[in-house]
């Protein structure tokens, strides 16, 4: 017995020390639970217990110079419809509840599944036909036909379809890693196969109205939700141009209205309610991480092109936020934050009247007779740019690119390409002015010397590198012996051939650099620290093919005239004669007001800029000057610039380009021999010394500077005249 008691008291012990190991186990497990996890658990409880719910947020305003406004948000309302009703769903759920109904509970529980379906068939086409009225309702209200509303319920479908489908996917994919294959993985419907969706946005208040007591009407199937739409109020506007001051063939004493639609919009850019993958990768709605209020989710408006993209995470703004207890209090309310304005450079009213001076209606974008172009008929559309500079702070005044994005009259002419910034073509000879100043900089022309002209530059080749005016239509003409002035004024061939050979072919390439032609311009317009399309410069491994032929020499001449491999777009021109006007100061152009731009002061000579500068100035007034007559044929001609009150400095230039493709039937004909038209031209109001804007034209496969592009010039100078931009200062 003594024996058995001695057992029984080492079993009970056993039992005492496993229930304190257990206990141990359970008060380490509630420690961990209630301390390490104790505050994630809460929370995730107390979530259960909130719901969230996110404001939403508006796109900051882009401005003018003016303070006109290019683009803002407009409240508005969307008209959206509960899911079920989109799907169809809710007909069989409502021919369910009628069938329901009409048996009775007690035998309807009675029925089998196949005799609840029968039934359920005898309801449905009665739901079906209502349906049917509702949506027919839905398109009168709202504006459309059948065949419209039709689309876009299909589209609404296969949207969300394929979001399911990418969800269930990466949803299946996590359960099979966590319980392995053969575990059995149940598709749960996502949240947009619950929540209403918008069938028609951005209706009018008189539409919004109609659709609230609808909306009564049909048990609040029908949700009508505060919107914004992105708006462009100066993109439509009416200009009338004075067509007295245009070339003599084309003159009228009367005034042309011209309407136009797009004004800037290649500039400005609009926005797409398509949030691509991309953009939610870059700045997702929801993450590891939690909630960005800023990042991006399905219906989202984003910047697509133009300044709205550029400058997308300024414009953008941050949603709100509510967080309610599961009572409905309010627990938590962030307050949207809407995006921030963007004051532009652009002048839109002046932007108008570049666009309808480059518009078909006016008639100096089309192949004239006088443009004497031996290829092209008369009638043809021509495509081009313009660029106008302010020159103290080389701000964009105005960019304009031809064709348009919507000309239906050449849409093979790359509509899409902004030649203004992005389109990059050899200079000719409006580099020449950038030429004199670097070889007298770099003390390789003294200011007084003058070189003679003998029509062609290698003394035993007559028929290469040759002045222009060394032609047999000239009578074989040279210049004669010309100090700098003259000879851009002249734009003589033969004296920058010699400069060239002095400066010698790399420093002349440094030169050009310093000009800014390999600066990426066009992506610096909005963020100066940018990179992107920049002007073409040959490479080192260029300059040692070109010596290895022994052919460097022969292309420091060429490109001293600027031809051969060297490219760059109107607005690297305005630039570099921007900087010539400034005493040699480069700055980089930009299309945002509060834009940090690089400078750099070239250190140039400051007598060879007044020499260049008298040049260009003797160019466009002096009757000698390239740029100073408008030839029209044979024995007549006229001023190219007729504008009063206005100082200018100008030059032209021919540059060769290549074949023209001129698309026929079903081939595409290339038509070689054609050249490129320039004409930069400063301008500022008499009484002042230097230049206060720039503007440079350009007309692809024109032809002649002066013929082509010099009159688009003169128009130009009479619109920044019109806006205000040449008045003497009071």
């Amino acid at each position: 017995m003594f024996k058995s008691l001695i057992l029984f008291h080492r079993r009970l012990l056993v039992l005492v020390a496993v229930f304190i190991a257990v206990l141990v186990v359970l008060i380490g497990q509630i420690g961990k639970l209630t301390i390490s996890q104790g505050e994630k658990r809460f929370l995730k409880a107390q979530g259960r217990l909130h719901s969230t719910s996110y404001l939403p947020t508006w796109r900051g305003r882009i401005l003018d110079r003016k303070s006109n406004v290019i683009a803002e948000d407009v409240a508005s309302y969307d008209i959206a419809i509960d899911w079920d009703l989109i799907t169809g769903d809710r007909a069989s759920v409502l021919a369910r509840k009628d069938a329901k109904q009409q048996m009775g509970n007690d035998s309807w529980k009675s029925m089998s599944k196949e005799e609840k379906e029968h039934e359920i068939a005898q309801m449905l086409p009665h739901r079906e036909i209502e349906l049917a009225h509702f949506w027919s309702i839905i398109a009168a209200e709202g504006g459309l036909t059948q065949v419209e509303l039709t689309k876009k319920l299909d589209s609404i479908r296969e949207k969300v379809k394929k979001l399911a489908q990418g969800v269930w996917a990466e949803q299946e994919k996590a359960h099979r890693e966590r319980y392995g294959e053969n575990d059995k993985f149940v598709r749960s419907p996502i949240r947009e196969q619950s929540e209403p969706h918008v069938v028609l946005p951005r209706v009018s208040d008189e539409v919004a109205i109609q659709f609230s007591l609808l909306s009564d009407v049909f048990d609040g199937a029908i949700h009508v939700k505060h919107s914004r739409e992105r708006a462009y109020p100066m993109r439509t506007q009416v200009v009338l141009l004075d067509r007295s001051t245009l070339p003599k063939p084309m003159r009228q004493f009367d005034t042309l209205e011209i309407s136009l639609e797009h004004v800037a919009e290649r500039v400005v850019g609009d926005v797409r309610e398509k949030v691509w993958a991309e953009d939610i990768k870059r700045k997702p709605f929801r993450s590891s991480g939690g909630v960005d209020l800023q990042g991006y989710r399905a219906g989202d408006e984003i910047g697509k092109r133009g300044i709205e993209s550029s400058m997308e995470e300024k414009l953008r703004g941050k949603r709100g936020q509510i967080v309610k207890h599961g009572n409905g209090d309010q627990m938590q309310r962030l307050v949207p934050i809407g995006g921030k304005n963007v004051r532009v450079t652009l002048d839109m009213e002046l932007q108008a009247r570049v666009e309808a001076v480059m518009s078909h209606e006016f008639g100096l974008m089309m192949v004239q007779p006088w443009h004497a172009n031996k290829y092209l008929e008369d009638g043809m559309p021509l495509r081009g740019a313009v660029v106008v500079l302010d020159i103290a702070t080389s701000e964009v005044l105005a960019m304009v690119s031809t064709p348009a994005l919507q000309d239906k009259q050449d849409v093979d002419g790359y509509p899409w390409l902004n030649r203004a910034a992005q389109g990059y073509y050899a200079p000719g000879s409006i580099i020449k002015p950038l030429v004199l100043v670097s070889a007298i900089t770099e003390g390789k022309l003294p200011h007084k010397e003058a070189i003679e002209c003998v029509g062609h530059y290698f003394k035993h080749v007559k028929d290469a590198a040759r002045c222009w005016i060394y032609r047999p239509k000239y009578n074989n003409k040279t210049h004669g012996k010309l100090k700098p002035v003259e000879a851009i004024a002249r734009s003589c061939n033969i004296f920058f051939y010699e400069l060239g050979t002095r400066l010698g072919f790399t420093t002349l390439l440094d030169w050009l650099q310093r000009f800014g032609m390999s600066q990426p311009l066009a992506a610096q317009l909005t963020e100066s620290s940018a990179v992107g399309f920049e002007g073409h410069l040959p490479s080192e491994i260029d300059i040692q093919s070109l010596k290895d032929r022994g052919a460097l020499a022969f292309e420091a001449v060429i490109i001293s005239i600027g031809q051969g491999a060297l490219t760059w777009s109107p607005l690297h021109a305005a630039a570099a004669y921007a900087t010539l006007a400034r005493g040699g100061l480069w700055k980089s152009p930009t299309l945002i007001e509060s834009n940090v731009q690089n400078e750099k002061d070239l250190l140039l000579d400051q007598e060879a800029v007044q020499l260049a500068l008298a040049g260009l100035k003797d160019s466009v007034t002096k009757e000698y000057g390239t740029g100073s007559r408008l030839k029209l044929g044979v024995g007549n001609e006229e001023p190219t610039f007729n504008i009063d009150g206005v100082s200018l400095w100008g030059k032209t230039g021919t540059a060769q380009a290549p074949p023209y493709l001129l698309k026929q039937d079903s081939k595409t004909i290339k038509i070689k021999g054609l050249d490129h038209a320039w004409f930069l031209v400063m301008a500022a109001p008499i009484g002042v010394e230097k230049p206060t804007v720039v503007v440079a034209v350009l007309v692809e496969h024109g032809g002649s500077g002066g013929r082509v592009a010099g009159p688009i010039a003169n128009q130009i100078l009479h619109a920044l005249k019109t806006e205000g931009y040449l008045e003497p200062s009071k």
